[in-house]
């Protein structure tokens, strides 16, 4: 298969790779749509950041040239002997990020502030191929009337709603969002799902702001 991988800084190639098999507690999933992070970005302009090349990530012994993508959406292709949660065919998207199984936080609930930090794409092989591997537990299956475009930006429309509900938001707050990127607008749009009476954007760009009208 093809996959879009990087090499180092500003050395990003398509080229073919070997289609991944999944482990016992993994799943195969065929990609369907997968969206551009900045993470993506900072990795091919001035990487490596969290890609590992020095030495390999220890969850999973990852090094080195890296299929990047974590903002994705797919259609489940196999699993491993050990998954239960989905089974082939089921319509899903992707928490892209690791949990440390001896970490503390995991039991709290806490599994992103588990340490190493890790996410599929950049200290594994990520969704801008065909198929990619991820670890079960990151898997969760999407509604039917759910299209795959709008399933590959649950990752970060979550950032976006986690923000209003740590900012303690009630119904019929003004909010002010300062920064109008894919972040900032979805914000605005959780904000308005959430019923606030008014919002404010900033930003320096005309055309973000004019999408953010």
């Amino acid at each position: 298969m093809k996959a879009a991988r990087w090499h180092g800084v500003k050395d990003l190639r398509v080229e073919e790779t070997e289609v991944p098999s999944p482990k016992e507690n993994q799943v195969k999933i065929a990609v369907k749509f997968a969206g551009i992070c900045g993470s993506d970005l900072a990795e091919y302009t001035a990487g490596p950041q969290l890609i590992p090349v020095e030495q390999p990530y220890i969850l999973n012994n990852h090094q080195g040239t890296t299929t990047l993508g974590h903002e994705f959406s797919g259609v489940v292709e196999e699993v491993g002997a050990n998954v239960k949660n989905v089974k082939k065919g089921d319509r899903v998207t992707v928490e892209p990020i690791f949990r440390n199984p001896a970490s503390p936080f995991i039991v709290t609930g806490e599994y992103n502030l588990a340490e190493p930090l890790g996410f599929v794409g950049l200290t594994s092989n990520g969704a801008f191929a065909k198929f990619t591997i991820v670890e079960d537990y990151m898997v969760h299956k999407i509604p039917d009337k759910m299209t795959f475009q709008q399933a590959a930006i649950v990752e970060p429309a979550a950032v976006a709603a986690y923000a209003i509900y740590r900012s303690g938001m009630k119904l019929g707050d003004s909010v002010f969002i300062i920064g109008a990127g894919p972040i900032g607008l979805l914000t605005a749009q959780v904000a308005a799902a959430s019923g606030a009476s008014q919002i404010f954007v900033s930003d320096l760009s005309d055309a973000r702001l004019a999408k953010a009208k």
